[in-house]
């Protein structure tokens, strides 16, 4: 990172070059806190997981590919993208082993900004602050770039928001041309496996957040059956966040970002069942 920050003897490309090695190693170093095992190279026999696991040492032990990594911290690390850190990395190996640019697919004014909007949500995770990571003086740019972020998510909300507003008015007073009338009325919800009701930031109705992945699974307490001969668990399970979607405006939101932008949270809690727990309940089978 201190060749990452320094303006004056690097080029943006160089910089963003050590960015990018400085944001696997992050990603690497949070998923190790869960578990070594997250970054050890599970394709050389086991010989890296046994390493990782502490049976055996080794120098020959090897870790996860950036790629890996940037899975593995999305499903780990909410609202981590791994879309866009493929995206502020794709100019590395271009970088080193071409005479190509390799960072120009991104501006310099916007390639911060979405390299500290993902460096971030690790060192969270890390229990680090920015300002522990490169000093308090670097901490002030950095902060600077996530600021333009944040501006930039808001803005794109609020045109979301504005957007199906829009939509809504001139689908109630029947002003919405043939096109845009045929498209509201085939318009449907997605199908997810779990989904609740929260208000609609655009037009305060019902609208409803869903997802298919199981985060966690819980007893919350146990309920007497109506005979109050056994205890039934309550079982709670938590859902990551897919998209919200509105049956009144239709708005969508799918961007992980812009759910947090908007106040959704990237989990949900529902109701589940003893089959969610895994639990063999065959027993005294003879």
């Amino acid at each position: 990172m201190n060749r990452a920050l320094d303006g004056a003897g690097r080029d943006f490309e160089e910089r963003a070059f050590w960015a990018c090695c400085a944001l696997e190693l992050l990603g690497k170093a949070a998923l190790a806190r869960v578990s070594p095992l997250l970054v050890a190279n599970p394709m050389d026999d086991g010989n890296s997981l046994l390493v990782a696991s502490g049976v055996r040492e080794s120098a020959e032990a090897q870790s996860v590919q950036a790629k890996a990594v940037w899975m593995r911290c999305e499903r780990a690390f909410k609202p981590f993208k791994a879309g866009e850190a493929k995206k502020l990395s794709n100019g590395r190996n271009a970088y080193i082993h071409s005479a190509a640019i390799g960072f120009d697919a991104i501006p310099e004014s916007a390639w911060w900004p979405s390299f500290w909007a993902q460096a971030v949500i690790l060192l969270q995770h890390l229990g680090r602050s920015v300002e522990d990571y490169i000093g308090r003086a670097a901490a002030d740019t950095a902060q600077r770039h996530l600021q333009t972020k944040r501006d930039n998510l808001k803005r794109q909300l609020e045109a979301r928001l504005e957007s199906a507003r829009t939509r809504l008015a001139q689908h109630d007073s029947g002003t919405l041309s043939a096109k845009e009338s045929a498209e509201w009325a085939t318009f449907a919800l997605p199908s997810y496996l779990h989904s609740t009701p929260i208000e609609c930031p655009a037009c305060a109705g019902d609208a409803l957040i869903g997802g298919d992945e199981k985060t966690d699974v819980r007893v919350e307490s146990q309920a007497m059956s109506p005979d109050e001969s056994w205890q039934e668990p309550v079982v709670v399970i938590s859902i990551a966040t897919n998209a919200l979607v509105c049956p009144r405006c239709h708005l969508e939101i799918h961007e992980d970002d812009l759910l947090v932008e908007a106040g959704v949270d990237l989990s949900f809690d529902t109701e589940g069942d003893v089959d969610d727990l895994g639990w063999d309940l065959e027993y005294n089978n003879e």
